[in-house]
């Protein structure tokens, strides 16, 4: 996991200037957030979890409770890049406040980082039937810590769709394309290392255990 989310930070990073203002929707335990301060960023996050807010807290990270749709009213265009990392926008039940959001806290030309359980994974089913486990993508809901969260299942084009005429798709990339997750037994392994050649190709970019997709808000 963290050779998949080094992945997307060095995407994020490679289009930042230092110091940039980064806001993280949907931090959890600030991982992401203490890797951008540390590649010298400035860094707000918020969580709707107060339990998330407070471990991120605790790790240094200047963390509030809020919800993805509050942050336009709370924060207004003062961002140069937001990042929502792995799995935050399969828990919304519509994309259309990911859109007003993100139009509202990035000043013209910010990037967003979005990321996401993809619709299909082959690796992911492969693994699952493998270990006796019927495959989880398309489930209408998934177990966390004995609370059950909605899970909708976004594809590239209803996200790029969803951003609208305000942003240009910069690229998009599987996460996760050739080794499955570690709950099915996943871990590195050479294809591993081979997946950055194969993860933006057409007909395979959209079939990792997540995606990536960078968009750059217009002028």
């Amino acid at each position: 996991m963290q050779i998949w989310r080094g992945r997307v930070l060095a995407s994020l990073l490679d289009t930042l200037s230092a110091p940039a203002n980064v806001l993280d929707l949907g931090c959890g335990i600030g991982t992401d957030a203490v890797a951008l301060a540390a590649a010298g960023h400035h860094v707000t996050a918020i969580d709707a979890s107060s339990a998330m807010v407070e471990r991120a807290r605790a790790r240094g990270v200047a963390a509030e409770v809020l919800s993805l749709e509050a942050a336009g009213a709370r924060f207004g265009a003062s961002f140069d890049a937001v990042i929502s990392d792995f799995g935050v926008l399969n828990c919304l039940p519509s994309l259309a406040p990911v859109s007003r959001t993100l139009s509202s806290v990035l000043r013209p030309g910010g990037v967003a980082a979005l990321v996401w359980m993809s619709r299909h994974s082959p690796v992911d089913s492969l693994a699952c039937l493998a270990r006796g486990r019927a495959p989880r993508r398309g489930r209408p809901e998934a177990t966390v810590q004995g609370v059950k969260v909605p899970l909708q299942w976004w594809t590239a084009g209803a996200v790029a769709a969803a951003l609208g005429s305000d942003f240009q798709v910069v690229c998009r990339e599987a996460i996760g394309l050739l080794d499955p997750p570690p709950d099915v037994g996943g871990r590195p392994r050479r294809r591993t290392r081979l997946e950055p050649h194969l993860a933006r190709l057409p007909g395979l970019r959209d079939l990792g255990d997540h995606t990536l997709l960078l968009a750059r808000r217009r002028a």
